[in-house]
């Protein structure tokens, strides 16, 4: 069964940090992280969701170099769903330097001019501030040259170095009325409910891992002068497994007489877990199925946005056996070994809308 919770803001895990400086201590034990952090995130009572939300805080904490958590495979952790450490250690040189931000230091571009006013009367947390803040950086920065529409989550890696920001705010005040809109940002929510998009009626299949990718590559196919590809599919990560008894009927369901299978997802562990579970499934249904080669290389080749959650010591030495078992680019291996992730939507709308490099066989590099 997977455990789900909302995640705690950035305000409470600014609030917590915090809490846990001013303790003035080098180590606290389990009990002192329950206590504070009941202090820092009162409204969640429950003790299971209040256990998910402290994992969550205190994972994020130490990514960001603010206190240390004992070793993965030690024994200074619990026996709980998600595990607990039973003590961490905050580094004597931390100091809190946030503040709050002054809307007047900001230089406001013309689509971001409410947000002064917004950010003087409504007194948002500092997550949202700082996510205005971050947007009109951008917004001033691309000022005067071409912003080709994308998907959200592809401008959402670019603009926050997080592919899911956006999307989380795009229900929130910031995108209120008469303040942003998507179009502002030349990006696009990617449509994909329906998971396959169809292009001729015979041909291999190009399975992808996250719905931005799929609307993007459909579009760029769709536009593109010939293709090799009968339909792009959203597996959904794991989910792609789960598929193959339709892919199997495709024929019966839609009219299209599958060819080979082509898989791509996210450059990290549980992508390359992903692509190695559908692969295996695939062939043991009598299905030929292997990895997009040019998608991975190139994906790979890209930016990472920071280090792979995924990549503990139990799952990183099996995922390169299962890399190299696919034949995945040298590039890929290397970003496994230093446990970086690069997410699919690096390779956004405009990448692959010259689809030469990852529709032929000579697999030229992408632009």
């Amino acid at each position: 069964m997977t455990l789900h919770a909302p995640e705690p803001p950035q305000d409470i895990l600014d609030l917590f940090a915090d809490t846990l400086l001013n303790a003035g201590r080098a180590r606290l034990n389990a009990q002192d992280l329950h206590r504070l952090w009941a202090q820092a995130d009162p409204a969640w009572p429950d003790p299971l969701t209040a256990r998910l939300r402290l994992a969550h805080a205190l994972h994020d904490l130490a990514d960001a170099g603010l206190i240390t958590l004992p070793a993965p495979a030690g024994r200074l952790w619990d026996t709980g769903t998600p595990r607990l450490p039973a003590r961490i250690a905050v580094p004597a040189h931390y100091t809190p330097s946030r503040q709050a931000l002054d809307a007047a230091d900001e230089p406001w571009g013309s689509t971001m001019q409410w947000a002064p006013s917004w950010i003087r009367t409504a007194r948002p947390p500092a997550h949202l501030r700082q996510d205005a803040v971050r947007i009109n950086r951008w917004l001033l920065a691309t000022t005067g040259q071409p912003r080709p529409v994308i998907a959200r989550e592809e401008r959402s890696l670019q603009i926050f170095n997080d592919e899911k920001r956006l999307a989380a705010l795009a229900a929130g005040p910031l995108f209120a009325a008469g303040r942003l809109t998507l179009e502002h940002l030349a990006c696009q929510a990617p449509v994909g409910a329906l998971r396959i998009a169809l292009l001729h009626h015979t041909g291999p299949l190009l399975m992808v891992e996250n719905r931005a990718t799929f609307d993007s590559a459909w579009r760029a196919l769709r536009s593109a002068p010939s293709t090799p590809y009968a339909a792009v599919l959203f597996g959904g990560g794991d989910a792609a497994t789960a598929l193959l008894t339709d892919i199997v009927q495709l024929h019966d369901l839609t009219g299209i007489r599958p060819g080979p299978l082509h898989y791509a997802g996210d450059v990290d562990i549980a992508g390359v877990e992903a692509a190695h579970h559908f692969v295996t499934a695939a062939r043991a249904a009598h299905l030929t199925a292997d990895i997009s080669r040019p998608l991975w290389q190139a994906l790979a080749r890209a930016e990472p946005t920071g280090p792979d959650l995924t990549a503990d010591p139990a799952r990183t030495a099996p995922a390169l056996d299962r890399a190299r078992a696919l034949d995945m680019p040298a590039e890929v291996i290397d970003r496994l070994t230093q446990r970086l992730r690069v997410p699919q939507e690096r390779l956004d709308r405009t990448t692959l809308s010259d689809t030469t490099w990852w529709t032929t066989p000579s697999h030229p590099t992408p632009p």
